[in-house]
């Protein structure tokens, strides 16, 4: 049972053939000193040996879901759906927890149930951090790496990711969360994980992100904003066909 001074975290992982990169996943949540941790992990049906791998440590796992889904989205809907924590973040199979402490050190931050708490995140493949204060213009350019937010139980029981974004549901996610619960949204000044940066939004397009994104972004923060995100994805995409 959670309470004020132990609320219950739900740390959520998808996984989908991870086994070269879980184990030190799971090690990064099974080795925190925080007493009071729900670990769920939900599996798209593994082939490779990652079920066997889970089984070595069910012990510390409250729940495997592995069947078949569509999608990292509908898995992580599946996730929010068994989740009973008082706070939910996800989790790659290919991420870490920063230390055994950091839960421990980023919940006496937790003061109010309804608030959304995010620090920083370091991603290893362009070695930079997404870390820093949100504002509503770097809100639409980049969100907040899933891997160092905490959605109370109040946020992640009412609202689904939609699934038609294939790859960047997350930040759509957190645009429309940002416009609607702009003073829940609250920073933590720590480095809370290592994000690997081989996922699938490192290669894949999302083709509905792409057509929609300023039009969302108009809709939600004005003309202004939209265009303003307009101009910087314009300039991204010369810088990236010149390089070519």
């Amino acid at each position: 049972m959670s309470d004020t001074s132990t609320p219950l975290v739900s740390i959520v992982t998808v996984v989908y053939n991870a086994i070269a990169t879980l184990d030190n996943t799971l090690k990064s949540v099974i080795n925190q000193s925080y007493p009071n941790i729900e670990y769920i992990i939900i599996d798209g049906g593994s082939t490779d040996g990652t079920l066997d791998l889970l089984d070595k440590y069910k012990e510390f796992i409250a729940r495997v879901v592995s069947e078949s889904d569509n999608g990292i989205f509908d898995a992580m809907n599946k996730g929010q759906k068994f989740a009973q924590g008082d706070w939910l973040i996800f989790l790659g199979a290919d991420d870490l927890l920063l230390s055994p402490t950091i839960i421990e050190e980023v919940v006496p931050y937790f003061k109010n149930r309804d608030e959304i708490y995010y620090g920083n995140a370091y991603i290893k493949t362009s070695n930079r951090l997404y870390n820093g204060k949100l504002n509503k213009w770097s809100m639409t350019l980049g969100s907040v790496s899933h891997q160092a937010i905490f959605y109370p139980k109040s946020v992640y029981k009412n609202k689904d990711y939609d699934q038609s974004f294939k790859i960047f549901a997350d930040h759509i996610y957190n645009i429309e969360l940002f416009k609607s619960h702009t003073s829940k949204f609250v920073y933590i000044p720590k480095l809370i994980s290592i994000f690997d940066g081989h996922g699938v939004s490192s290669y894949a397009k999302d083709e509905k992100y792409d057509e929609n994104l300023v039009k969302i972004i108009t809709q939600h923060f004005g003309v202004l904003v939209g265009l303003y995100v307009w101009i910087r994805r314009k300039i991204y995409s010369l810088q990236r066909d010149y390089k070519k």
